[in-house]
């Protein structure tokens, strides 16, 4: 019986509207937006709105919501300004819509000297002594005005909340401060300024500007009729998002191509509730029609009709709803029915071109067999090559820790015991790569850091390691310990004893499709002149290099080595064509 009277007071409370009186003690924890038709309330209206959720100051903006994704970019690049505690000095927007209205929503209000809360908190200034100013294209159009001077929004109204919603009926705001409506043309900017009177102290500056909103963010694909495909494809693709076939994006084609009889898709992701896209056929004056989805967000589609007359090319008009006034035109061109042959001709083709053809595969296979044989000898030889290179890194780092081992056993014993120890661990790693033709770009790079942690035992040097974010090292295949013998070279020959802190730096980054590892020291000696010995190991590099590039098809490795005095030697390895 309890729950049913409370039912029915709230249903009451509904008929009756939206009571100023009810505002609760605590204060609104929430806010909601809904447009005025006639004066009323309107319920099932669908308000377009922006409302802050700041400790000491808050606004709404209605007509406009938030920043759409498409504008991210353009976002990024439109200055929010410094920055304070808790509530931003300047807030930003790219807006799409024409027609904003702003309102300002007081924490409190001041009545016979007590303070009334209205939403969440009674922080921030008093509304009453604030002023606010207006801007559009850096032009005054609203001079500085006390927020007390203003009234309330007539075409929308502003109502709190507390949560859960179930136990609490929207009350309208006690008092709103409504700046007024501003009317944008694109690529306009309005700046709204609030301060203190007294102080003139700056408490909020909104940025708004209004881009330019054309609906080319789109992908155009086309599925094919028949044998039963469409439905099996169409569902995999709308459904689960896989098998969709070659996709073209409209921000960078006007002009798409459609086999006849196919089916044209248009499809728009990761729209908002807030956006609407509309589209008209043929030419001028439009008649538009909309495109509404349950999800926007994981897609919108425009299907094209497979009835298109065939041989023609047709316009389609696209704009979103919020900016009428930018028109984005594309054009479907639809691809001539396929010429049918007679079927007494098709078969004598068929014959004719099933005899060539097999005469034609017959010594073709002869041909290829004898290219195989060679082939596969040639691929054995190369791998044995490679293998014995590889193999041959081995004894060549082993030779060196040896002799390390030795001066660290005349001064340290405890210490030689811990570097053999690591040496014995980095030798396991290096012996089991060395078998392998290719290794993880991350294995890689850990082994050459297990290496250069190795010679820190020995001298004092520094080290980074740099992988660009664009870059997966885990997937990325890599030939094993190809940087080794240039780090060793660094190591040995470029400091002198008159460096003060020497370095290396490893940078592992893309240029389109291909993969560059950036080795440089700041040493005082370039190791690869012709007065400096070359290392057996960097001879080594170099072979396998060669090898490498002989087996590849399609794709090589480049060493460059460049030395610059004052700076260093760098050591570049471009990987050309090694990423997809």
């Amino acid at each position: 019986m309890k729950y049913l009277i409370i039912l029915a007071l709230m249903l009451c409370a509904n008929r009756q509207g939206y009571s100023q009186e009810q505002i609760p003690e605590t204060g609104f924890s929430d806010v909601i937006v809904k447009k005025k038709i006639n004066g009323k309330i309107c319920d099932s209206c669908r308000a377009v709105s922006v409302v802050t959720k700041e400790y000491d100051f808050n606004y709404v903006i209605t007509g406009a919501g938030h920043t759409p994704h498409r504008f991210g970019r353009l976002k990024g690049s439109f200055s929010y300004g410094p920055s304070r505690p808790r509530a931003p000095l300047v807030s930003a927007y790219v807006i799409s819509q024409r027609n904003i209205g702003i309102s300002f929503l007081p924490n409190f209000l001041q009545e016979n000297g007590n303070k009334i809360q209205l939403y969440r908190n009674f922080g921030g200034p008093d509304y009453t002594k604030l002023e606010f100013r207006a801007e559009q294209n850096g032009k005054v159009i609203k001079p500085w005005m006390p927020l007390s001077a203003l009234g309330e929004n007539s075409n929308y109204a502003i109502l709190g909340i507390n949560f859960p919603e179930d136990k609490f009926i929207p009350v309208l705001w006690k008092r709103t401060f409504y700046a007024g409506d501003f009317n944008l043309d694109i690529m306009d900017s309005l700046k709204v300024t609030v301060r203190e009177i007294t102080t003139k102290k700056l408490l909020q500056r909104i940025s708004i500007l209004r881009a330019a909103d054309t609906a080319n963010n789109f992908i155009y694909y086309q599925l094919p009729l028949g044998d039963g495909g469409l439905n099996a494809n169409l569902q995999d693709i709308l459904n689960l998002g896989r098998g969709e076939p070659v996709a073209f994006g409209g921000d960078t084609s006007t002009i798409f191509k459609k086999d006849y009889g196919s089916i044209g898709i248009l499809l728009y992701k990761g729209l908002t509730f807030q956006d609407e896209v509309e589209y008209s056929f043929g030419k001028n004056p439009y008649k538009w029609k909309s495109l509404t989805a349950l999800d926007p967000g994981h897609g919108v589609f425009l299907v094209l009709p497979s009835d298109m007359t065939a041989g023609k090319d047709h316009d389609i008009y696209l704009r979103y709803k919020s900016q009428p006034e930018t028109v984005h035109s594309i054009t479907v061109s639809v691809k001539p029915p396929p010429f049918e042959i007679p079927w007494a001709q098709i078969a004598v083709i068929s014959i004719l071109i099933l005899t060539l053809g097999l005469t034609w595969f017959y010594l073709r296979n002869k041909r290829n067999k004898r290219k195989l044989a060679a082939l596969k000898q040639k691929n054995e030889d190369t791998e044995t090559r490679l293998s014995l290179l590889s193999g041959q890194l081995n004894p060549h780092f082993l030779f060196n820790s040896l002799n390390a081992i030795q001066g660290t056993i005349n001064n340290n014993q405890e210490k030689a015991n811990a570097y053999i120890a690591s040496v014995a661990s980095f030798m396991r790693d290096v012996m089991d790569n060395s078998k392998k033709e290719f290794v993880s770009l991350q294995e890689e790079l850990k082994q050459e850091e297990d290496y250069l942690k190795l010679e820190q035992e020995r001298s004092a040097f520094s080290y980074t390691i740099s992988v660009s974010t664009d870059l997966r090292p885990s997937l990325i295949d890599f030939p094993p310990l190809l940087l080794q013998p240039v780090l060793e070279n660094s190591i040995r020959h470029a400091f002198g004893q008159n460096l003060s802190d020497p370095t290396i730096t490893i940078q592992i980054f893309r240029d389109t499709n291909n993969l560059n590892v950036k080795l440089a020291d700041n040493g005082i000696t370039f190791w690869n002149s012709d007065g400096v010995q070359q290392g057996h190991g960097l001879s080594l590099t170099r072979k396998r290099i060669a090898v490498y590039n002989e087996k590849l098809e399609g794709m090589s490795i480049q060493m460059n080595v460049n030395y610059s005095e004052g700076s260093g030697t760098i050591t570049t390895f471009t990987l050309q064509n090694w990423l997809s």
